[in-house]
């Protein structure tokens, strides 16, 4: 007995139909990406050809008796095509081209029907890799930073020497991928410096094919391997957890720049020429060849100079002569200078002529004679010191009397300097990335040299905590912020210290010493007048913005002038001078000491408002009394803007920028803490502001709009009575 057939069910949309086993299915896919299709009968197969949506790709072409050949309607366009750019029918109509949908037969090269890659491929691989990298490289995360110099080469080695610097062609690169090669190296150094060397001797023809550029250990960089990391093996290290786990560190490395010794050669001989025809050019009067013809000069001392200055540039040694009584001792006359006759060279003889070492041969052929390089100028002045004049700065300046305790005071720091920013009160309220104190960012910090005189001699001022000392401030690559931007800037050195008073005597306020934390103990105080300062910038310029939007919005223009004072750029130097005490590795160092870098005010200092006050401590008659009153106003403003939660009070500093502030938060603001901005954050200010502040001229104009304040004064006879 024959067993029945298996029957499969489909759900299908169309009819619902049962399809047997083996009868006819058909599989229809559908048109989103990922989805699985379904198998239909043939009922619901027709159907679906015949829906305008359904595409269908064939799998054979059938053949259409009634459709022309296209190998032959191939053969006729090819035969049209070549008549239709003949010479000889150039003037007859163009003949009609008729395309079918096939299209024409076109022949292939027999090169490219061979299998595999050919030597039109031969730059494949490299053009792949250089658009891949640009097209779908990410930022780099490991970055570097480079120092390129421009040298020429020479130098005595035996001291170390491997370049001469010119120039000053000196650039720094940061944020390099720290995964480059050498010859991306190369490219980045002459792009840098060419430009820079180029301005240094504009006109002169440079040949960069033949400069070389040199790492810090003076190994050319065109003999390594290309797409291999050049610095990146520098920069990891072992981390604490073993020496299998490696992390990266950030590193600065050197480059240069080498002009090689023909090419410098090459530049000061073009030097030389260019000087020579402009000092030809400028001294017209004076012939720079003597004519064929026989002189005799007679003069004194005098005369016999000027006639040795007026020789020719350029004389053959065998056609002259110079009797040895022209030049003879100064203070005796010379009785006659003859030179015989020689001929003016042709311009063809003087191109090809020389010009840097025969010249040097001809002045060393006349010994007795001053080695003259240009034509001396008639015209050269010259007057006889006064007599007791050099003997007084001969007296001062013989003797080697040198301060070496001042010398052995100049401290230099390898440090890592951390800007402290700007940002707008409405910035850092918007990003809750910013509602924090201020923090270092290595992506933003800066690596230079800090020179600091410690001499207490040589101290700007010292305060209740901190003293100032001058120094001045080198970063290798420039900030954002003024302050580094030059090398060597003379800038304010800031650091905290206590007051160390000798045993068993009393607590004398001029008898002490100074006395520096620990590192552990100084770093804190240090962060904190550094995010006083951050906060103090951020209030004033939120102080500013209030004042141009009333006056911009005020019918009236204020009756007074409004002065624009900023507070100093300023940062976080921390020295990483010595390594840290038990480590073994000399390359994880830990910070020294830490400073408060700040620009310079060069202005007279000048105490505008007390911490403990709301009003000027000027006097109106002193200088500087609007400046106070001016930033009075602006604690008023920020008061009152701030909903009375906070504001600066410490004002000084000079007349456009200040320094060292404090700013003031109400008791709802600190609950409690005692490190909210410090020790100097009095809160009794804060909450007295209404009752202590006296309004003046800028906070009573109406184009401000604040309320009113009046400080209540007592009466001294009545405090008498009672």
């Amino acid at each position: 007995m024959r067993l029945p057939k298996k029957i499969s069910f489909v759900n299908v949309l169309a009819c619902a139909a049962k399809i047997l086993k083996g009868d006819p299915c058909f599989y229809i896919a559908t048109i989103v990406i990922g989805q699985r299709g379904r198998f239909v009968c043939a009922t619901c197969h027709r159907h679906y050809q015949g829906k305008a949506a359904t595409s269908m790709r064939p799998t054979a072409q059938r053949p259409n008796p009634q459709r022309p050949n296209p190998q032959g309607n191939a053969q006729v366009i090819r035969q049209n095509i070549n008549a239709a750019w003949r010479p000889a029918v150039a003037q007859q109509p163009p003949p009609r081209v008729v395309a079918t949908s096939a299209g024409p037969d076109i022949a292939v090269p027999s090169s490219w029907a061979q299998p595999g890659y050919s030597v039109n491929h031969a730059q494949y691989g490299a053009e792949r890799e250089r658009w891949a990298k640009q097209a779908y490289a990410v930022p780099p995360a490991e970055t570097i930073s480079l120092e390129i110099t421009a040298v020429r080469e020479g130098g005595n080695r035996r001291k170390g020497a491997r370049g001469i610097p010119f120039g000053n062609i000196c650039e720094g690169r940061k944020d390099v991928d720290a995964r480059i090669d050498a010859p991306g190296l190369i490219t980045l150094s002459l792009d840098t410096i060419l430009p820079k060397i180029q301005a240094f001797a504009t006109g002169f023809p440079w040949r960069q094919d033949q400069f070389v550029i040199r790492d810090g250990g003076w190994v050319d960089l065109s003999t390594h391997p290309p797409r291999q990391p050049y610095f990146y093996s520098q920069c990891t290290q072992a981390t604490r957890k073993g020496l299998r786990a490696m992390t990266f560190k950030s590193k600065i490395f050197l480059l240069y720049v080498v002009v090689p010794t023909a090419q410098w050669e090459d530049y000061e001989t073009w030097l030389e020429k260019a000087e020579e025809e402009r000092f030809s050019m400028g001294s017209q009067s004076e012939p720079l060849f003597l004519p064929s013809a026989t002189r005799s000069i007679h003069s004194s001392v005098q005369s016999s100079a000027l006639a040795v200055a007026s020789e020719p540039l350029f004389l053959p040694s065998a056609t002259r002569s110079i009797h040895s009584s022209a030049l003879a001792v100064a203070g005796t006359q010379a009785d006659s200078l003859t030179i015989s006759s020689v001929e003016a060279p042709s311009e063809a003889a003087l191109s090809k002529a020389p010009v840097k070492r025969p010249f040097q041969r001809e002045i060393a052929s006349v010994p007795s004679s001053p080695p003259l390089k240009k034509m001396a100028s008639a015209n050269v002045g010259f007057r006889s010191p006064d007599r007791e004049q050099l003997r007084e700065v001969l007296q001062s300046g013989g003797t080697t009397d040198i301060d070496v305790r001042q010398m052995l005071t100049i401290q230099h720091e390898n440090i890592e300097f951390f800007p402290i920013p700007t940002r707008p009160l409405s910035v850092i309220l918007d990003d809750p990335k910013l509602h924090a104190a201020f923090r270092t960012d290595t992506e933003l910090s800066h690596s230079g040299r800090l020179t600091v005189q410690t001499s207490t001699d040589d101290m700007l001022g010292v305060g209740g905590f901190k003293t100032a000392h001058p120094g001045f401030l080198t970063l290798l690559s420039a900030p954002e912020i003024p302050l580094g931007s030059r090398p060597r800037q003379k800038v304010a050195v800031k650091r905290p210290f206590y007051k160390k008073y000798p045993p068993g005597s009393s607590t004398n306020p001029i008898n002490f010493s100074i006395g520096r934390y620990t590192i552990s103990d100084e770093l804190p105080k240090l962060f904190r007048e550094a995010n006083v300062l951050y906060w103090a910038r951020s209030l004033l310029t939120f102080a500013y913005e209030y004042i141009d939007h009333c006056v911009a919005n005020s019918s009236d223009t204020p009756p007074f002038h409004i002065p624009r004072l900023r507070f100093v750029e300023a940062g976080l130097a921390l020295s990483h001078d010595h390594t840290q005490p038990g480590h073994k590795s000399k390359s994880l160092t830990m910070p020294r000491a830490g400073y408060l870098v700040e620009e310079l005010i060069t202005d007279d200092f000048i105490k505008y408002i007390h911490n403990m006050d709301c009003n000027p401590m000027l006097d109106p008659y002193e200088v500087g009394y609007e400046i106070a009153e001016f930033l009075a106003c602006t604690q008023h403003i920020q008061f009152a803007k701030t909903g009375g939660l906070a504001f600066i009070s410490d004002y000084q500093g000079g007349l456009e920028i200040l320094s060292d502030p404090q700013v003031l938060t109400h008791p709802l603001v600190n609950k409690g803490k005692d490190d909210i901005f410090g020790d100097g954050n009095i809160e009794r200010a804060v909450s007295t502001f209404e009752k202590e502040h006296n309004c003046n001229k800028f906070c009573k104009w109406s184009g401000f709009k604040l309320k009113i304040y009046e400080k209540l004064e007592i009466d001294e006879a009545e405090t008498e009575t009672d």
